[in-house]
């Protein structure tokens, strides 16, 4: 019996994982496919020496989106079940993530893709939540995208079923950058290069305030900043390290701890 070929690649190199949708030409999210995804960031999110999570999509699309057909009421709570899975690991890694979408990142496609820290994209790339158009809301999509790019504009992306392009979600701030299909992969490389020089250790910490702190009040959030930095920051050797390569004009060599 031929073994069922995977539809998540993971690799890792150079202290980044690279997870890759790899069920062409669509890389549509079924529940199977939103398993293995998971499983994948969860080796990320386990492995304490890496600095950042790389995601992009093989084929035409990003994701086209969830398996319509696993919408159906009888087969909806174990699709759900694999969605709430991937959706509650994506919000609790603490790591960068960094997406890079050429081509459609639709429905699900686009939930996910708005769950990157940073979010690259083609010039064809094109975002939108069509749900709303065959009867379904989308759950990330108006828990989330609301802190995204705003109560009216996530209102609107969600209850219109319209697409949107690059540029367009741009002007919205979800995208970072927009470029050439040709040069995509380069500028993936060249923000995870920049994410390479951190520290792991720090870099967990860093990212983990950022998201714990974001939408409180910002004196709560900088007491708590600042109780992070002295008493957990100030505590590992990699800061000591840091401040040494500055002073001898040498990079740094992390210990992560």
């Amino acid at each position: 019996m031929t073994p069922e070929r995977a539809s998540v690649r993971y690799e890792v190199r150079d202290d980044v994982a690279y997870v890759t949708l790899d069920a062409p030409p669509l890389n549509v999210l079924t529940a199977a496919m939103m398993g293995e995804l998971t499983a994948a960031l969860a080796r990320a999110r386990g492995d304490r020496a890496l600095k950042a999570v790389a995601v992009t999509g093989k084929g035409r699309a990003f994701s086209a989106g969830a398996d319509v057909a696993e919408h159906r009421p009888e087969r909806a709570g174990q699709m759900i079940a694999a969605f709430s899975a991937l959706f509650e690991l994506l919000g609790a890694i603490e790591l960068p993530v960094v997406m890079a979408v050429d081509g459609a990142a639709l429905g699900a496609g686009f939930e996910l893709a708005m769950m990157a820290d940073v979010l690259l994209a083609s010039e064809r790339a094109t975002f939108g939540q069509p749900e709303i158009r065959l009867g379904f809301f989308a759950p990330v999509g108006v828990a989330w995208l609301p802190a995204r790019i705003g109560l009216a504009r996530a209102v609107e992306v969600t209850s219109t079923g319209r697409t949107y392009s690059a540029d367009e979600m741009r002007s919205m701030g979800l995208v970072s950058r927009v470029v050439a299909p040709e040069t995509l992969a380069a500028t993936l490389e060249s923000v995870l290069a920049d994410l390479r020089r951190a520290s792991p250790v720090v870099m967990r910490m860093n990212v983990r305030l950022v998201r714990a702190l974001a939408g409180r009040p910002y004196e709560e959030a900088r007491r708590e900043a600042e109780r992070v930095f002295l008493g957990e920051l100030m505590a590992t050797e990699d800061v000591r390290e840091g401040i040494a390569s500055f002073v001898e004009k040498r990079p740094p060599a992390w210990k992560n701890r």
